[in-house]
């Protein structure tokens, strides 16, 4: 597995960009000043300390003592370890603080986003959000997938959205078929979705059209993370619609692709 591909893992667990370039720096070092780190991640110096501050707040990295500022990475086990128990305090936190809010909520509607239904969830959310559209649709789900892909496919749920009625579609970037790893399970995931998917070039962003009802918009933060802009609205869901359906248009089926894309398949059959 490449280096980006352990950033994208790491982003999964709610580390920035720039956090997970740190950590990967980190890594073996027992002593390391903030320059050395700078040199190894090719993060920007005026970064660095920002992202180490908060790795070391996170339980996954340590500050060393000594006449200046040196760190080390926590080992990946103990990371995780020290992640997931952050995780939980934090879920227990919360759960009891949603608890009294639900107390003290006013009954009547306000005019802010919030209220609206409109969420901003950070990069280690989106999956949820995902899962919950597949959990709920009920009519049609459109899906825009743009390289690199960061959740491979899932045939097992998308046959369970068929198997409910749901009208299911997705326009895939012709550049994840490059991808060593994810090129293949699209492939086959497509094959068996029998012309659910396609493949466009310059897929332009990831997003999701829900019941023609909501929409889902991933966005890029300049530290390379991402959001998820989450809006239940019929008129800029009807507009992505229209965005997909252009892509679908010009996608190309499987049958339709280069044979060197098509031969594992056939070896397959």
């Amino acid at each position: 597995m490449n280096r980006d591909e352990w950033i994208q893992k790491l982003k999964k667990m709610g580390l920035s960009g720039y956090e997970a370039q740190v950590y990967l720096a980190l890594l073996g070092e027992t002593r390391a000043p903030a320059s050395r780190v700078v040199r190894k991640s090719g993060v920007p110096q005026s970064k660095v300390y920002g992202a180490l501050s908060s790795l070391v707040e996170r339980g996954f990295a340590e500050q060393v003592l000594g006449d200046v500022k040196l760190y080390r990475g926590i080992p990946p086990e103990q990371a995780f370890e020290n992640y997931r128990r952050s995780v939980e305090d934090a879920l227990a936190e919360s759960k009891t603080d949603m608890k009294e809010l639900a107390v003290k909520a006013p009954d009547s509607p306000t005019d802010d986003p919030g209220s609206l239904g409109i969420r901003l969830v950070r990069s280690g959310q989106i999956v949820g959000v995902v899962n919950e559209a597949f959990d709920t649709v009920e009519e049609e789900l459109l899906i825009a997938v743009k390289a690199p892909m960061v959740m491979g496919p899932d045939t097992e749920i998308d046959r369970q959205m068929l198997s409910r009625g749901v009208k299911l579609r997705y326009v895939i970037d012709s550049l994840v078929l490059e991808d060593a790893v994810y090129g293949p399970q699209v492939l086959q995931n497509a094959e068996d979705l029998e012309g659910r998917v396609r493949f466009a070039d310059g897929v332009p962003l990831r997003m999701m059209v829900i019941d023609g009802k909501s929409a889902m918009i991933e966005l890029a933060e300049e530290d390379n993370a991402t959001m998820g802009l989450v809006v239940p609205n019929k008129g800029l869901a009807e507009n992505m619609r229209v965005l997909f359906d252009g892509l679908w248009a010009r996608a190309k089926t499987v049958e339709q692709l280069p044979e060197r894309f098509r031969q594992p398949l056939t070896s397959q059959g």
